[in-house]
């Protein structure tokens, strides 16, 4: 009897150890998603307009909870855009081109640059490039280091569900750094952000005070 209770817990832990790494692979035990197929949007005095060209695929949030965390890929471009959100350095431009949206945002370009990138020499090869992140009196607030230890309480390793990265002959899934953006604004900035999902209509709203 214990012989065949060993078998079968053997043939179990055989099924479920490689399904459990491949449910790993897709990020399925990880608190965060990726926003790949949704919307970004800004509310705006009870009306959203499209974030764009704020990149859904470099966002993400967390999978539940009252009060979400807004994610955005260290190495993405569009961090710049959440800065002028949340210094209101935009103009509104209302449309009816989507019904789901009251239109879009027109970032202004006269502003500080909030993020800004520096190759960092380790001889006269090889560097490491690091970002900074400035507020609007143009002192830095964070530094991003790629090559660094990750920083947990600015940055999160999140998986985009169901996407690869070939490297050569082997394909892995796509995992990147984001930082958090709701910790670094309330912490360095004073702005809170507060993030809606609408999962019927793929919308994810973004309002910033």
């Amino acid at each position: 009897m214990r012989v065949r209770i060993f078998i079968f817990v053997l043939i179990i832990g055989v099924i479920c150890v490689p399904a459990y790494f491949i449910m790993s692979s897709f990020g399925l035990f990880q608190n965060e998603k990726v926003l790949v197929h949704y919307k970004l949007a800004l509310e705006v005095k009870g009306k959203k307009y499209d974030a764009w060209p704020l990149i859904s695929s470099y966002t993400a949030i967390d999978k539940k909870g009252d009060h979400r965390q807004l994610y955005y890929q260290a190495e993405g471009s569009g961090i710049e855009y959440l800065f002028q959100l949340a210094y209101g350095q935009y103009e509104l431009k209302p449309s009816k081109e989507n019904p789901f949206l009251d239109g879009g945002i027109h970032y202004t370009m006269d502003h500080p640059e909030y993020v800004r990138e520096e190759k960092q020499y380790e001889n006269a090869n090889d560097y490491t490039e690091l970002t900074h992140y400035y507020n609007q009196q143009e002192q830095v607030i964070y530094t991003y280091n790629p090559e660094a230890s990750l920083d947990k309480t600015y940055v999160r390793s999140i998986i985009t569900a169901g996407m690869t990265r070939t490297t050569g002959n082997s394909s892995r899934p796509v995992k990147d750094d984001y930082i958090n953006i709701s910790k670094l604004f309330k912490d360095k900035l004073g702005v809170n952000v507060k993030v809606d999902v609408d999962e019927d209509n793929k919308i994810v709203t973004l309002s910033m005070s």
